[in-house]
Order: C-alpha cells, then sequence, then structure tokens
C-alpha cells in the first residue's frame, strides 16, 4: 500500500544496526507493567516496520496486532515472526484510519511513526483513532524524533555507505516554515555479477515540539501525559534526540 518502504524495507535493518532494540523494547515492557498492562494482554503496534519491537513484544506474552502501511516491512516482519515461532496478527493499513474489532489494553508506536504524520489534522485523526482503539484507562506509549535532532542532526546533512552488495545515498533537506525534513535516498543493490539494481525513494519527517504532541493528546482526550527523555523518566533536555510520551484514555480512574 505505501511505496515509501518498497526499496528500503530489504535495507531498513542493515541501516539501522545499531539502533539500541533490545532496551527499547524492554523499557516499553516495563512501562507497560508498571501501568498494569501485563503479558498476556491485548497490544496494538503501530509502525511496527520490520518487527524489531513487534517480536520482543511477542516474547514477552503480549497478544500483538501489529499495522503497518508498508507490504514489504510487513513481509519481512512476518519472516522474523515465522522463523522464531511466534504468533502476530500483522495488518497492511494506513494508522491514521485502522480500527480494531476489539479494544486494546495497550497501544505502542516506536521509531518515528509519528513523525510522518505531517499536519496537525494527521495528527490528531492518528490519536483519534487511537484513542476508540483502547479500553477505557489504556495506555498509549510513543516516542519521536525529536525537532531538535531533525533540524540540528539530520537536516541538511548527506549519507552513504558504499558496501560491497549494497550502496546507498541519503541526502537531507530541512525546512524551516514547514517544520520538515525531506530525505532522498537511492540504494544500488547487486543483483547478477556487476548488474545492480537502482531504486529512489522520498521520505518526509515533521519535526513535532513536545508542547504541540501534549495539546493534542489533551485535545483528543487523553490524560495522566508524561514527557520523559529516550529510555529514562527524567525531563527531556533541550538536546534529546528521541522523546518519549506516554498517556492515558480517560476511564473511570482518571476522569
Amino acid at each position: 500500500m505505501n511505496e515509501q518502504y518498497g526499496a528500503l524495507a530489504q535495507l531498513y535493518d542493515d541501516l539501522m544496526y545499531d539502533a539500541p532494540y533490545e532496551d527499547w523494547s524492554q523499557y516499553i515492557i516495563a512501562q507497560l507493567c508498571a501501568s498494569g498492562v501485563e503479558p498476556g494482554a491485548d497490544l496494538l503496534e503501530y509502525a511496527c516496520g520490520t518487527g524489531n519491537v513487534t517480536l520482543p513484544l511477542a516474547k514477552a506474552g503480549y497478544h500483538v496486532t501489529a499495522v503497518d502501511a508498508s507490504e514489504e516491512m510487513l513481509f519481512c516482519a512476518q519472516e522474523k515472526t515465522r522463523k522464531n515461532a511466534l504468533r502476530v496478527n500483522y495488518v497492511c493499513e494506513d494508522m491514521c484510519r485502522f480500527r480494531l474489532n476489539r479494544p486494546a489494553c495497550a497501544a505502542v508506536c516506536a521509531c518515528d511513526g509519528v513523525n510522518y504524520l505531517l499536519t496537525d489534522a494527521e495528527l490528531r485523526r492518528f490519536f483519534e483513532q487511537t484513542y476508540a482503539n483502547l479500553q477505557e484507562d489504556g495506555i498509549f506509549l510513543f516516542d519521536i524524533s525529536s525537532a531538535y535532532k531533525l533540524e540540528n542532526i539530520l537536516g541538511n546533512e548527506f549519507y552513504y555507505d558504499d558496501g560491497e552488495d549494497k550502496t546507498y545515498f541519503w541526502q537531507n533537506r530541512f525546512d524551516s516554515e514547514r517544520k520538515t525534513v525531506t530525505m532522498e535516498l537511492t540504494f544500488f543493490t547487486r543483483q547478477d555479477g556487476d548488474i545492480y539494481e537502482r531504486r529512489d525513494e522520498i521520505h518526509v519527517q515533521r519535526a513535532w515540539k513536545s508542547a504541540e504532541i501534549e495539546a493534542m493528546l489533551c485535545d483528543t482526550g487523553f490524560a495522566n501525559i508524561k514527557v520523559h527523555g529516550f529510555l529514562t523518566g527524567d525531563e527531556p533536555c533541550a538536546q534529546e534526540e528521541r522523546i518519549q510520551f506516554q498517556a492515558v484514555k480517560k476511564g473511570k480512574n482518571n476522569e
């Protein structure tokens, strides 16, 4: 459904080799358990990608429904799930439109899924759908790449990696008026002998401020909003690169 990750899906794990997925997933599990969402509960994961957070959640015993808009990314996640003899319900759908048949105990969105929402209307629609997909007192955990990171670290930078079988070029442009970073990626992958296939993708992410996220969460009905630095319980610093959010769907215990 989503062509953005058609080429990137096969290279995604190579590009993200240094991401701390084990610590990331254990942090999420700890936050869920601290909020009373124990293994065995129904869990909704948005923008699951190739399943690097999905699999640890399933291994921990959660009943995971994992949503992503890219068929190619989901194919990679399904292969990992099969090889690990796990069970996950994968769905190819826009996370702003997906609706569960039965509300979940918690929802998770890790690694920039929210950054791909470029307008206030898209952010509101996603939060409204998440609210509808949660039980009363359900927990919503997600993170974003910070505005600082997109503007000062990724923005207007060029990256490349020249491997034996795979080569990529990655050019970024930050638009201060639109608060977006446009990422132009070109991949060359060896096919047969000295023949390489070229594929190009363009990704755009929004530099959301924490205050904007918090205000939209409140507007869509969430309560008990907490904001932390990445994998910590501390208040985010000015140069925080990734920011964690936690919110609760209003119910009988938090009206």
